[in-house]
């Protein structure tokens, strides 16, 4: 077996650049890298094409490679067009155990797909190479990310690289419900007033231990909370800002502690991360954890996760291999 940061691949075996990692309430760690050949740094071991691992990635609590799936030629193309995403970017995992998809190339990653644990497709929202506005209900905008409201059947996507809102669709049908921008008002391009409205990409979204949505308006260096879970209306609680130089932003993405105490922030290009008091709404430290390989957190850090005992894993595109680390966060 080849090991990469806690993972043991099956010899022989390597993954891409990682996009996107979630923890499974089973302790299950799930995967998605680049499937196709576009390399963004080095990655481990051979380049051979075939011997690549599948876009997505099941390992069992201690590491073990338990299946994968899905890639360029996973699904049959639909009028000459592929429906898998030509890039990768995120997972993400409803409470009913379904695994959803999503791509961030601009021009053709309009689509968001659910499947069960083994691949299957269940539905698919939005189109492949069809791009739609923040006007458009039944189109998206290349989206990132999505929180599942599964006693409601509710998804709510961050919608995305191109538009500028959160959409709720029916998890079940893909109906579109409703939609909200930044401050909780109507969703439009970003202009002179840029902060007034979400930047691109509206790249990840949360569920706060209070219950509300904790939005990352990433090239606006800020995450925006919402009182929106059942709601109509969006009502926009408050936001914090993490002021660092980055050409693509500073907040990629969050995770929780296991109590809610703490939120860390994921400013992946510059590979830090900050972690705020959710009561006292601060910021109490930034920090970039060291690493035994030597390696550092050079290269984006694309994804972070949280797991139940509090250990922190970070899935790092340029390096092509994800490091998990069980040292807790100890805020000063």
């Amino acid at each position: 077996m080849t090991r990469t940061g806690g993972l043991k691949l099956p010899e022989g075996r390597y993954l891409g650049s990682v996009t996107g990692l979630q923890v499974t309430p089973d302790g299950h760690v799930w995967v998605l890298h680049i499937a196709s050949i576009m390399e963004w740094g080095p990655v481990e071991g051979t380049k051979d094409p075939a011997a690549r691992l599948p876009a997505v990635c099941e390992f069992d609590a201690d590491g073990n490679y338990v299946q994968g799936w899905g890639g360029p030629d996973w699904l049959p193309r639909e009028d000459g067009l592929q429906q898998w995403p030509k890039q990768e970017e995120t997972i993400s995992f409803d409470g009913d155990g379904n695994v959803w998809v999503f791509g961030a190339n601009t021009e053709y990653d309009h689509a968001l797909q659910k499947f069960c644990p083994d691949g299957k497709l269940l539905l698919r929202i939005g189109r492949f190479g069809r791009k739609g506005s923040d006007d458009t209900p039944d189109l998206l905008g290349c989206p990132t990310d999505a929180w599942h409201d599964v006693a409601r059947r509710e998804v709510y996507v961050t919608d995305g690289y191109t538009n500028h809102r959160v959409a709720v669709f029916n998890s079940d049908t893909g109906e579109f419900l409703r939609s909200w921008g930044a401050y909780g008002k109507p969703p439009r391009p970003a202009d002179g007033a840029a902060r007034e409205t979400f930047n691109n990409p509206v790249h990840a979204v949360s569920l706060g231990p209070e219950g509300h949505l904790y939005i990352c308006d990433r090239k606006n260096d800020r995450v925006q909370v919402f009182d929106a879970v059942g709601r109509e209306d969006a009502q926009f609680i408050r936001e914090i800002e993490v002021n660092r130089p980055s050409p693509f932003g500073t907040c990629f993405n969050l995770a929780f502690t296991p109590g809610g105490e703490f939120m860390v922030i994921n400013d992946g290009n510059n590979s830090n991360l900050d972690v705020v008091d959710v009561a006292a709404w601060k910021h109490v430290q930034t920090f970039r954890p060291p690493f035994s390989d030597g390696i550092g957190m050079e290269g984006t850090v694309h994804k972070i996760a949280t797991d139940a005992a509090g250990n922190l894993l970070l899935a790092r595109t340029s390096i092509g291999i994800i490091k998990l680390r069980y040292e807790g966060l100890h805020p000063a």
